[in-house]
C-alpha cells in the first residue's frame, strides 16, 4: 500500500513538473506579476490592431486577418508570449509558429502557422523575444528575453511530452479521459477525429495495465544513434536534443524505480498506438530494445524452430 502510494505521488509531481498545461499556467502568472511584460503586453496588442487595420493586396491574406477581428488581442498576446518564453535556447522560427498555431484554432492549419509566423514578426518589435539571422545559410531561430525565475526556467527546459506514467493508469471510462491523475485528452489521434461512439475501452484499458520495465543493461552498453539521415545542421541539432532529453528520461524512470506503464490511443481507424516519446514500443529498434516486460516469466515449451540462437 505504501509503495503505491508513493508511486502515485511521483506521477503527479512528474505531472506538475513535465506537462505544459501547468507550466504554462506558472508562465502566465510570472508574465503577469512582471509590470514590465504587462506593458509589452498591452503594446503587443496595439501593434497587431494596427497590423490588422491594415488592407493588403492579397484576398487570402484579407480572409485570414478578418478571422482575428473579435479575437482578444490582449489575450492572443499573451498566450503567444507564453508559448515563446519556452524558447530558452534559439527554436527555429518555423518550428515555433507551427507550435503556437494550435493557440489560434483557425480552420486551416496552413493559415494558422502562416498567421502566427506574421504576428511573430510584428510582436518582435516589443522585444520580449528575438528573432536572429545568423550567417546568409542560417535558418531564422526565435530567442525569448521574457524574464523569468530560475526555478521556472528549470520547469521549461525540461518540459515536454510527459514521460510514462510510473504509477498505474486510471481507468478510462469515455473516449475523452486520458489514465493519468491531472488531465483528460481524446483517445482518438486527430483534432478533428473525436466522438463519443465505441472504441473498445476494455482493451485500451487491458493494455494501458501492462507494466514494463527498462533493460538497463542495454542502456549502458548500446548508445542511441539516429534512424535517418543528419543532413543538415538543424537536424543535427534536433537529433542532439532528442538524444539528451531521451537519457534524461532513462535516468529518471530508472531512479523512479524503473517500472512504469505506457498509456495508449487508437486512430479512427482503431488501430492502437502507444503514448510514448522518449521511451516507447513503437519507435525505432533501439527504442523497442530498450524495455521489457516489468513482470516476467518463463517460457516454456516453445519448439526449437523458434528458439532465438
Amino acid at each position: 500500500m505504501t509503495t503505491r502510494m508513493l508511486s502515485r505521488d511521483t506521477q503527479l509531481a512528474n505531472e506538475y513538473t513535465f506537462s505544459r498545461k501547468f507550466i504554462d499556467n506558472y508562465l502566465k502568472k510570472e508574465i503577469q506579476d512582471n509590470p514590465d511584460m504587462v506593458a509589452k503586453v498591452t503594446e503587443g496588442a496595439r501593434l497587431l490592431s494596427v497590423w490588422m487595420a491594415k488592407v493588403y493586396g492579397y484576398d487570402s491574406k484579407n480572409a485570414r486577418l478578418a478571422q482575428l477581428v473579435d479575437v482578444d488581442l490582449e489575450e492572443l498576446v499573451m498566450q503567444l508570449f507564453v508559448g515563446v518564453a519556452y524558447c530558452q535556447t534559439p527554436e527555429l522560427f518555423t518550428s515555433v509558429s507551427a507550435q503556437l498555431a494550435s493557440r489560434l484554432k483557425f480552420d486551416d492549419k496552413a493559415d494558422s502557422i502562416l498567421t502566427v509566423a506574421e504576428m511573430l514578426a510584428v510582436l518582435c518589435m516589443t522585444d520580449a523575444f528575438d528573432i536572429v539571422k545568423g550567417e546568409a545559410s542560417d535558418s531564422l531561430v526565435v530567442q525569448s528575453n521574457i524574464p523569468l525565475s530560475q526555478r521556472l526556467i528549470g520547469y521549461v527546459i525540461q518540459s515536454g511530452y510527459l514521460p510514462p506514467m510510473v504509477c498505474e493508469p486510471l481507468t478510462v471510462n469515455s473516449n475523452y479521459e486520458s489514465a493519468y491523475l491531472t488531465q483528460n485528452d481524446s483517445l482518438i489521434l486527430g483534432k478533428a477525429n473525436g466522438h463519443s461512439v465505441d472504441i473498445c475501452l476494455d482493451v485500451i484499458n487491458k493494455q494501458n495495465s501492462v507494466a514494463l520495465k527498462l533493460d538497463l543493461d542495454f542502456l549502458k552498453t548500446v548508445e542511441e544513434e539516429p534512424s535517418h539521415a543528419l543532413d543538415t545542421p538543424e537536424k543535427v541539432q534536433q537529433w542532439a536534443e532528442f538524444k539528451r532529453q531521451s537519457y534524461q528520461r532513462y535516468l529518471l524512470i530508472a531512479q523512479q524505480g524503473n517500472r512504469f506503464w505506457l498509456t495508449n490511443k487508437v486512430d479512427k481507424r482503431g488501430r492502437m498506438y502507444a503514448q510514448g516519446y522518449h521511451i516507447t514500443t513503437q519507435g525505432s529498434g533501439f527504442k523497442k530494445a530498450s524495455i521489457n516486460f516489468a513482470n516476467e516469466e518463463l517460457i516454456e515449451g516453445v519448439p526449437p524452430e523458434f528458439m532465438v540462437q
